[in-house]
Parts: structure tokens; C-alpha cells; sequence
């Protein structure tokens, strides 16, 4: 599956760069396997220059929207993308995004979770000749993907939400039918997370699911995801207060330099820094 990160900004391209490369690196360094063969590429550009100049159409293509909970589109990159999807119609954004409104609400119940996925087969939308869509034609773009990231425009108060966000979206990818993953930024708009953490925080959840422990893994070894996502948020793992749970962690999970490692309450810890505190 290749997995497609898009964004007008240079320097959140700039950033996933950067955290891919270092990710790559501490696999290589660790001897790590992927469950997945994810190809990742890295585009600055609008989604309706996506849309218009690059053609994703040798098999079926999903896309990532953050949306709100209210399925309201009307700004951010929901704005620019119910744009690019009505390149070729003759249809404003407001009238596709009523459709979708009204097909996630009476399905849902008037309300979607934040951190949760919502998947849209754009061919089932009424009232709305998408086959006709340039987006349809060029990308052949089947799903979309809601993943609201707060229930209305605000400042996302968490920095887990973003990673939760995440790691939900890479349970729900059937990346058996799905070929191209289109992915903007996320968090970073009202949300008002910087470049820098944001793309660090989207690229570890995906690395770090797709990470294999081959084909038997064992509670232990998942159990080092587990721990490596709370050194990464700077949790402590002597908050489970159970001391048999807390023993079994520190004699088959976590490092010495974890053990010693002092937290940072509230900050991300820098992803080489994470992985030395697991013993690998």
C-alpha cells in the first residue's frame, strides 16, 4: 500500500521527512520487520493540485479527512477537499457536504467520536453523480475516511488524541483492497499542534503498528508497544501501582536507561530516546 502524505505547508513535508528518515533508521538499527510493505511518499501541494496533476488510479484509493463531530466541512482541509472531489461538476462544497452531513449523522445518530474512523463509499452517496468527479477518474478514490479529531474547531488539549487518531485509522485500513492512502496534515490548524509533533506523532503510531514481532508474537512482546507508546508520552509505567505488573514490566520489557529515564510530564519524547528504554 502506499501511503500518500500531502500538505500545502513546506515544512510539515519537511517534518514527515525528517521523522521517516529517523524511524527508517532505528528499524534498520534494531533489526525491526514491518507487518506491511507501506511505500511512503511526501507531497507539497494543494489537494486539488493532487487531484488535478498526479493520477492514483492503478487501484482503489482511500482518503483521510479530519472533519469534526458534527460533520461540518467548511474549513481547513475538508474545505479543500470537498473542492477537489467537485472538480468537473458543477456543485458547490455546500452541497456535498450536506450530503455527506446527512449520511454520517442518520447513520450515527447526530454525533461521531472523536478518534474514531467513519467510512464513506463515496459511490453509495446520494443524490450525487460522483463517477463524473475528476477525483473519481484520476485517483479512483473509493472511501473517505472521517477521523474527527475534536468535536468543534478548538485547540487539541491532548497530544494523545492525535496519536489515538492514528492508530485507529491503521486498525481500520483493509490494506488488502485499499491500494493509495491519501493523508494530510493533522492537528495542526485549530487544533494548534506544531509541525514538528505533529508529523513525530503520525509517523510513530504508523511505524510502530506496522512493526512485526513475526508469527507467533506473544503478550510480552506486545506489551513492549504498549510501554514504548507511554515513554513516548512521557507516562509512568509505575502508575499501574500493581507491583507484580510492574516487576513482570521491568524484568522482560523495559530497558535499564527506561527504568532511569526521568519523564517530562505533558512532552513527546524524541523517538530514538523512546526506543532505548525497551529492551529489544
Amino acid at each position: 500500500m502506499k501511503l500518500i502524505f500531502v500538505d500545502s505547508n513546506p515544512l510539515m513535508v519537511k517534518c514527515w521527512t525528517h521523522h521517516h528518515q529517523l524511524l527508517s533508521t532505528i528499524f534498520k538499527t534494531y533489526n525491526f520487520l514491518p507487518r506491511n510493505d507501506f511505500k511512503f511518499r511526501f507531497y507539497n501541494h494543494t489537494i486539488e493540485d493532487m487531484v488535478v496533476n498526479f493520477k492514483f488510479n492503478t487501484g482503489s484509493t482511500s482518503i483521510i479527512t479530519p472533519a469534526n463531530s458534527l460533520s461540518y466541512m467548511g474549513g481547513g482541509f475538508d474545505l479543500y477537499l470537498l473542492s477537489a472531489m467537485l472538480l468537473g461538476t458543477n456543485l458547490i462544497y455546500k452541497d456535498l457536504e450536506s450530503i455527506i452531513q446527512n449520511y454520517q449523522l442518520l447513520k450515527y445518530q447526530g454525533y461521531l467520536v472523536t478518534n474514531q474512523t467513519y467510512k464513506i463509499n463515496l459511490l453509495d452517496l446520494p443524490d450525487f453523480d460522483y463517477k463524473s468527479t475528476l477525483v473519481y477518474q484520476n485517483w479512483n478514490l473509493l472511501e473517505l475516511i472521517m477521523i474527527p479529531t475534536m468535536i468543534i474547531p478548538e485547540k487539541i488539549n491532548s497530544i494523545s488524541h492525535l496519536f489515538d487518531s492514528m492508530w485507529n485509522l491503521m486498525n481500520s485500513v483493509d490494506t488488502g483492497s485499499v491500494d493509495t492512502l491519501i493523508v494530510p496534515g493533522l492537528g495542526t490548524g485549530s487544533g494548534n499542534l506544531n509541525e514538528y509533533e505533529s508529523t513525530k506523532i503520525m509517523l510513530f503510531a504508523i511505524f510502530l503498528f506496522n512493526l512485526s514481532f513475526g508469527n507467533e508474537p506473544t503478550r510480552l512482546t506486545q506489551l513492549k508497544k504498549s510501554l514504548l507508546i507511554l515513554f513516548f508520552f512521557n507516562k509512568d509505567y509505575r502508575k499501574l501501582r500493581n507491583p507484580a505488573d510492574i516487576e513482570e514490566l521491568e524484568v522482560n520489557v523495559i530497558s535499564e536507561y527506561g527504568r532511569q529515564r526521568e519523564l517530562q510530564e505533558g512532552k513527546v519524547m524524541e523517538l530514538d530516546e523512546a526506543f532505548r528504554c525497551i529492551q529489544w
